[in-house]
């Protein structure tokens, strides 16, 4: 559980020595971290894009000190280092430290599950409500910055919000199956140790945050916020609705939102494709344009080797016109990365390469904030060999080689880029010689 905390050991902790091989230092952060640097630059991109964007919208920060990020590698590496610079906390993802400021944070759970930018996100969040919002009891704080950190990507530079956690929606989901009743008073009420102990209190937090980002009232209420406190009849006044009609509108949202949601996360914890595709197609038929469902759908059909389906259900996502604010196309979906790449793979393996390699070539574009960007350069790379361009093959290779960063990951296909590399290298050499074109390496089966 991530806590704002107010602490005095700022000056222990300016002369403490870093565990770290190297400062990164950027516009509105100094990161420490001993992690690959090139990992590390996905890391600066996402939080100075977030922090860009969330300064723009929502919040002027009124302080420019640099947050310092201490990015480590594992939950318990957090904790440890956290705890030499005088720092105990629970937190799991991650912590914010008020009075340096700094954030603790880490790639993988004790589990190994990966963490993903949320964590980070929320700490970031944690930061900007400091800055902010005066004395904000620990449902707005937590609430907030959760809803933020969960649900914000980063798309081409842009925070996009997205849905809300299948997990939380689970949790209400039960919740309304008992036929128990929401009331937003209680939630204005809580005390911290009631909020924290509360996994429907949290969950029907982020719905709150989520309903107010998606009738278009949220800035509004964060500047109301600032202007007038935390009562109810400041929320009262932002929506101009008295709080027993607030409890039927978000009572209404929730609902249309996490039965859909449930029947998501129904699909996902399925044990075969069948079960699965039976949960996502009724999760669609609440929220017809359910981009998660239509992913997972996908999924199951190329699983099964139906191309034409998933192109079906992957056409919706990335076919879906909308504008940015210069009134040209931009995709917003959070999903349109995913769909154009898996778009790709089922073209690929319908062996049209021409046509994988422009999908590939979208996801790429729109893959700059993605951390495993460099799985791409390797498919591309295989479509230009089989488009007979050895040159741009080679070049696709070597970009696969220069952004890969988990040494673990991709090892069949990293020697493979090698020994094509050096191939294409001599072959060229022989050729630049009036020799015979050396291309037997090219003819090795693809990892």
């Amino acid at each position: 559980m991530k806590k704002q905390v107010f602490l005095c050991f700022c000056c222990v902790l300016l002369v403490c020595t870093s565990a770290f091989a190297e400062d990164r230092k950027s516009k509105h952060f100094i990161i420490k971290s001993d992690l690959d640097p090139r990992y590390m630059q996905f890391v600066q991109a996402n939080a100075e894009a977030y922090y860009e964007n969330l300064k723009e919208r929502y919040f002027q920060t009124g302080r420019e000190k640099a947050l310092i990020i201490y990015y480590s590698e594992t939950e318990s590496e957090t904790r440890l280092l956290s705890g030499e610079h005088g720092y105990q906390d629970e937190a799991k993802n991650g912590c914010y430290v008020a009075g340096v400021p700094a954030v603790y944070v880490h790639r993988l759970s004790n589990e190994g599950q990966v963490i993903g930018w949320g964590a980070l996100f929320g700490e970031i969040t944690h930061h900007f409500i400091q800055l902010n919002f005066q004395d904000a009891p620990e449902w707005f704080n937590e609430g907030f910055a959760c809803f933020f950190g969960e649900q914000g990507h980063i798309v081409n530079g842009k925070l996009i919000i997205g849905g809300l956690n299948s997990e939380h929606l689970e949790i209400l989901k039960d919740r309304m199956d008992e036929g128990r009743k929401w009331n937003i008073r209680a939630l204005f009420s809580a005390r911290a140790e009631q909020f924290y102990n509360s996994n429907e209190g949290r969950a029907f937090t982020r719905a709150f945050f989520n309903w107010l980002y998606e009738t278009g009232q949220l800035e509004r209420y964060l500047r109301n916020v600032q202007d007038k406190g935390y009562e109810l009849s400041v929320l009262e006044e932002t929506v101009s609705k008295a709080f027993g009609r607030i409890n039927v509108e978000l009572s209404r949202f929730i609902e249309k939102h996490c039965y859909a949601g449930a029947y998501l996360e129904d699909g996902r914890q399925a044990g075969d494709d069948a079960r699965k595709k039976e949960s996502f197609l009724k999760a669609l038929e609440l929220k017809p344009d359910y981009r998660e469902a239509q992913m997972e759908l996908a999924k199951c059909c190329y699983r099964s080797k139906d191309y034409e389906k998933c192109r079906e259900y992957l056409a919706q996502i990335l076919d879906e016109p909308r504008l940015n604010i210069l009134g040209l196309d931009e995709p917003e979906s959070v999903e349109y990365r995913r769909a154009a790449g898996l778009m790709g793979d089922a073209c690929y393996k319908e062996k049209n390469y021409s046509e994988a390699l422009g999908y590939y070539n979208k996801a790429w574009e729109y893959s700059d904030y993605y951390e495993y960007k460099y799985r791409l350069p390797y498919r591309i790379a295989n479509c230009y060999h089989y488009l007979e361009d050895p040159k741009s093959a080679r070049q696709w290779y070597k970009e696969f080689l220069d952004c890969k960063w988990e040494p673990e990951s991709m090892k069949a296909q990293a020697d493979y880029a090698r020994k094509y590399i050096e191939a294409a290298n001599k072959a060229t050499v022989v050729k630049q010689g009036g020799g015979k074109e050396d291309t037997s390496k090219d003819s090795e089966k693809r990892p």
